[in-house]
């Protein structure tokens, strides 16, 4: 989920970039601190995660003690969210900029690959891939309402900006087709669908996640190169 900083965050949408939220194509350098000082082996188990998109990008989160750049609390009940990309710069520096709710060692290791990933693409300026239009203009409007309302507890609105509000294709660097299997993308029901056919979402980053990382924030190498 993406939390918004200002009125002027654009709500979210396919594995893109939104240009207003990029952090630039020398790469991502950010620090972590934790607000709720969980046990060293957490914060390592998470850290790893957020630096998996590393192994595609120019992208690195350093732990330090306090004051980061991104700032993560477990809040209870508050669910999994982050703002987006440069937004976080925003945020008051004693307020969290990502919410891993819950997340402790006995989290399955599934969970930290799906939700850790998908809320530090967030960090890095990924917007929804389910928002795209291509996906959206098959969504039931009123099944998909009735559906988040039923087993996320969201509202009308919520589930709006959440799932039915396509970004504008003029704000976003994008890649020419929609990725179903994208670590950005929710998993859709058949049964909001008008074909009745799922959206299967993503359950870590893939190869065209990290092909598009790789060319929004090119590696040192591919950098030098040029």
């Amino acid at each position: 989920m993406l939390h918004q900083a200002t009125n002027d965050v654009l709500e979210p949408q396919h594995l893109a970039l939104l240009t207003s939220k990029y952090w630039g194509a020398s790469g991502v350098r950010l620090t972590v601190s934790f607000l709720d000082n969980p046990e060293v082996d957490l914060r390592t188990r998470i850290l790893g995660h957020m630096n998996a998109w590393a192994a595609f990008a120019n992208v690195q989160f350093t732990e330090i003690a306090s004051g980061g750049q991104v700032r993560i609390t477990r809040m209870v009940g508050d669910g999994y969210w982050s703002y987006l990309g440069t937004d976080i710069r925003s945020i008051l520096p004693h307020e969290p900029t990502m919410n891993l709710d819950s997340f402790s060692m006995d989290t399955p290791d599934s969970e930290f690959t799906r939700v850790i990933r998908h809320e530090t693409g967030h960090t890095l300026g990924f917007p929804h891939e389910h928002m795209r239009s291509q996906i959206v203009n098959q969504i039931d409007v009123e099944k998909a309402i009735a559906y988040f309302g039923r087993t996320q507890d969201w509202t009308r609105e919520q589930v709006t900006r959440q799932v039915l509000t396509p970004l504008n294709n003029a704000l976003i660097i994008k890649t020419k087709k929609a990725d179903e299997e994208s670590i950005m993308c929710y998993s859709l029901p058949a049964e909001i669908m008008k074909d009745n056919i799922a959206v299967l979402g993503g359950l870590d980053i893939n190869a065209s996640d990290g092909d598009f990382a790789a060319r929004v924030y090119p590696p040192k190498i591919l950098v030098s190169a040029l």
